[in-house]
């Protein structure tokens, strides 16, 4: 039995699914695949769209049709799960976690019952798969942090949240690459620019991963006026998946 179905969708797509869960393994499967029908030019398809456990393949209908796009969509889906997953790239982000860059933090500490160090020591105690980017530009919806920390999104939402927040909603965690409402619970801030509207391509993309790395106020100062001179350079480590 196949771990996925492809479901028509409309008369112009197909969604590739699998599992309904946040599986990084299955996201990465995901990833891989988005790239090589994008490299492979299939005939008819005109767009990819990820998300934590689908891939949705659109399609031109004068082109192609859905029986036949599904035939080419199982053989390389049959390819990609007979491969090795892709290097892991993983980044590391500085992230200032003192007031006034972390209103939430404390609310979180008194959510799981520990410190605000604790806190802070969990958050960057591991690493996290960005599963795909939307609602805004350069938003990546990451996960899982830790469950003792994994408090849910305020019921609430701010109006305005400065670009560059870090925050929690449930299991994932994420930062905001501009100021824009929202109801994730903030713990920190990075110095970094994460969205320029001149260059929109972001330098950290859906499959990479991301560990944060805790800085102090002086730190974040210095490390933001590198950045805004462009002498900034984000740290990588890559390895295989």
């Amino acid at each position: 039995m196949k771990p996925y179905q492809l479901t028509t969708v409309g008369d112009q797509a197909i969604s590739i699914e699998f599992p309904n869960e946040i599986n990084p393994e299955i996201n990465l499967r995901l990833q891989a695949l988005a790239k090589i029908i994008t490299a492979d030019k299939v005939v008819g398809v005109q767009a990819v769209i990820p998300a934590y456990h689908t891939l949705l393949v659109t399609f031109d209908a004068m082109r192609t049709t859905p029986r036949k796009l599904k035939q080419q969509l199982d053989s390389i889906i049959a390819d990609q799960l007979a491969a090795p997953l892709p290097p892991k790239r993983t980044l590391i982000i500085p992230v200032c976690y003192e007031d006034p860059y972390g209103p939430d933090l404390s609310d979180v500490a008194d959510y799981a019952g520990i410190s605000t160090d604790e806190v802070i020591k969990r958050h960057t105690g591991k690493s996290y798969l960005i599963y795909f980017l939307g609602f805004l530009p350069g938003f990546a919806y990451m996960a899982s942090v830790y469950d003792q920390i994994a408090m849910p999104r305020l019921s609430k939402p701010r109006v305005k949240i400065p670009a560059g927040s870090v925050g929690i909603a449930g299991i994932q965690t994420g930062f905001y690459p501009v100021t824009s409402p929202g109801g994730w619970r903030l713990i920190g801030k990075t110095p970094l620019t994460l969205y320029q509207p001149d260059n929109p391509e972001p330098f950290y993309h859906a499959g990479d991963e991301i560990k944060f790395e805790a800085i102090d106020k002086e730190t974040f100062d210095v490390i933001k006026q590198a950045d805004e001179l462009g002498h900034y350079h984000v740290k990588v480590v890559t390895e295989n998946a």
